[in-house]
């Protein structure tokens, strides 16, 4: 009879006592866990008490889970500087304060009102996971999962009743048939049993450090919310207790008046939505020009694969000025206006009629500019971005001939409203406009391609001293004024200048400037 080896003994008790551990491990980690502080003791206090300084905010990350499909939707911002920015938009600025400020506000207070932690205290894993389902704190994958399982199931009990009502239907029909000769309408569906669709909403918010300042799943509304407070089911990852907390902030102020967003509503898995969509950041009342270029034209590559324009057409160019002293009656007066020949040669059109300008278009007009709203934006190639920076579009221009030739912009002669200059103009097929406003700023807006329902726009600043010196009284006020004027155009043409903006299609339509419309 052979003995075992005693070396094998060691290891075999070795290997049993490692398992052991693992198994003990494991059951540890996969028991409903406790919270550290008595959940109760939270009632009255801030949910998040170390979440207070918001200049320490460097990503934040929001999950969310469609209800009806159990897609996943995520978006992303990112501190660069002084500025939060979007990854999935090029990394557009995410100027949209307002947006910003409904969603952390609410975080910094987040007043406890009530737990729930009966189920929690039971230990029962299937009580937990249901009080979890209930309250709509399911983590987004355990949500997801269950929400395309439900609609997987709606789906395949609707076909299940759709084939009974048809049976049943044709019975019905082949029954009074039999017994009448004649045939019934189409029944209706039988009702299914469908499940209530379940959502799951995420909220990460980190420091420059990595460290996690928010971490928060939001679920549904809590019996105690009202018409004017937002009271929902919350819970913190890793711990299974659910909080009732008011995401209400100060909207109670006014009970039964102030209307608010309830919080998950607040938050949009749309990039553009975080953006200030007011391109332009001007009031119709601040612009004292108006210059409308009537022109078309389209890219075509030459023989060479240089992009050219083609078909130009120019119907004119005419210059508006509203009147400061009737600015309330809104009165428009024609200033310039310019045609060009046969032999492409633009000419001053003399006497021109001061009081032709249509004044309900050039309204309507001044006021879409101050509410162009931008859909989506395209990043400029770095060095072409700094050409419009530095406000050197002239020659330099040719390199990038055909990043502006893919969004429909092209450099064609001279620009006959600045003679003075030699270099070629660049312009947009769609035509274009320019306006001048009364604290100096002159802003170019330059119609390009349309991609589907938008319209790519191409926008620049630069300052206006002849503007600017046409609204003061002495040249002392001017050169007061100047410096800041200039300073405050260097600052719009600089969010102007990297960007390839959208617009809709809508909007460009109330811009599309025909001659024949402005003119009487």
């Amino acid at each position: 009879m052979s003995q075992e080896n005693p070396k094998n003994e060691v290891l075999k008790s070795a290997l049993i006592g490692v398992a052991a551990l693992v198994a003990l491990v494991c059951w540890m980690k996969f028991q409903p866990r406790l919270p550290d502080v008595e959940p109760k003791e939270k009632i009255g206090r801030r949910l998040l008490e170390n979440f207070d300084e918001t200049s320490k905010i460097s990503r934040v990350e929001f999950v969310g889970v469609d209800a009806e499909t159990g897609e996943t939707k995520e978006l992303t911002l990112v501190r660069e500087g002084d500025e939060l920015r979007l990854p999935a938009l090029a990394n557009f600025p995410a100027e949209n304060a307002d947006r910003w400020a409904k969603i952390v506000a609410p975080l910094v207070q987040l007043p406890v009102l009530d737990v729930a932690d009966e189920a929690v205290r039971s230990g029962d894993a299937k009580k937990i996971a249901q009080l979890h389902r209930e309250c709509g704190v399911l983590s987004p994958e355990d949500a997801a999962f269950e929400a395309q399982l439900n609609a997987s199931n709606s789906a395949k009990n609707d076909e299940k009743a759709a084939a009974q009502s048809a049976n049943s239907t044709q019975s019905a029909a082949a029954s009074k048939i039999a017994q009448t000769g004649e045939e019934t309408e189409d029944g209706e569906d039988s009702e299914t049993a469908q499940t209530a669709p379940l959502a799951a909403l995420s909220v990460k918010i980190f420091d420059e450090n990595g460290a996690t300042l928010v971490d928060l799943l939001v679920g549904n509304r809590a019996p105690e919310s009202s018409a004017t407070r937002d009271v929902r089911w919350v819970r913190i990852p890793g711990d299974d207790v659910v909080y009732a907390v008011d995401f209400s902030g100060d909207s109670t102020e006014e009970a039964g008046t102030t209307q608010f967003l309830e919080f998950p509503q607040r938050i949009s898995f749309e990039p553009i939505d975080w953006a200030d969509r007011d391109l332009l950041r001007i009031s119709r009342w601040d612009v004292a020009t108006l210059a409308v270029r009537d022109s078309t034209f389209s890219v075509a590559k030459a023989e060479d694969g240089t992009p050219t324009p083609v078909d130009y057409k120019a119907a004119g160019i005419a210059v508006f000025r509203q009147n400061p002293e009737n600015s309330l009656a809104r009165v428009w007066s024609l200033e310039r206006r310019l045609n060009r020949d046969a032999e492409g040669v633009w000419s001053d059109v003399q006497p021109v009629d001061p009081e032709s300008a249509q004044n309900d278009v050039l309204n309507e007009t001044a006021d879409a500019l101050g509410r162009l709203a931008v859909v989506d934006v395209r990043k400029k190639p770095e060095a072409l971005a700094a050409l419009f920076r530095d406000g050197r579009l002239g020659g330099d221009l040719a390199a990038h001939f055909g990043t502006l030739a893919e969004f429909g912009f092209a450099a064609l002669e001279h620009d006959p409203l600045n003679p003075e200059k030699i270099e070629p103009a660049l312009l947009g097929e769609a035509g274009g406009v320019e306006l001048r406003t009364k604290n100096g700023v002159k802003i170019s807006l330059l119609f390009g391609r349309k991609f589907e329902d938008k319209r790519v726009c191409l926008a620049f600043a630069e300052f206006d001293r002849e503007t600017l010196a046409a609204t003061v009284e002495d040249e002392t006020e001017l050169a007061f004024l100047a410096p800041d004027a200039e300073k405050k155009a260097a600052i719009k043409n600089e969010r102007l200048a990297d960007w390839f903006y959208l617009i809709s299609e809508s909007d460009f339509e109330k811009l599309k400037f025909r001659l024949a419309d402005v003119l009487k």
